[in-house]
C-alpha cells in the first residue's frame, strides 16, 4: 500500500512539475508544492492507513509529554478517561 501510495505522489508530482517549477531558473513553490504533497498523502490512504497515520502521530508527540503534562492535557479534553482509571 505505501509503494502505491508512493508510486502515485511521484507520478503526481512530475505530471505536475511546471506548476511548481520555474523552467528558467528552478525556483519552487515550496507552498503549492508541500500543499499538493500533503493532499496526494492523503488522497492516496485509505481509512485504515489514514486511521493508523494518525494514531503513531499521537502515539509518538504524547511521549514527549511528561506525566504531569498528559494527565493535564487528558484532563482538559477527556476527563472520564482519568476516572475510569481511578476506579480501576
Amino acid at each position: 500500500m505505501l509503494k502505491e501510495s508512493a508510486i502515485s505522489i511521484i507520478n503526481y508530482l512530475q505530471t505536475f512539475h511546471s506548476k511548481y517549477m520555474s523552467s528558467t531558473n528552478k525556483s519552487v513553490n515550496r507552498d503549492q508544492l508541500q500543499e499538493a504533497y500533503i493532499e496526494s498523502i492523503i488522497d492516496g490512504m485509505d481509512h485504515k492507513s489514514m486511521y493508523q497515520f494518525v494514531y503513531d502521530s499521537l502515539d509518538g508527540n504524547l511521549d514527549d509529554y511528561t506525566t504531569e503534562e498528559l494527565v493535564t492535557e487528558v484532563r482538559d479534553y477527556y476527563p472520564e478517561l482519568l476516572e475510569e482509571n481511578e476506579g480501576s
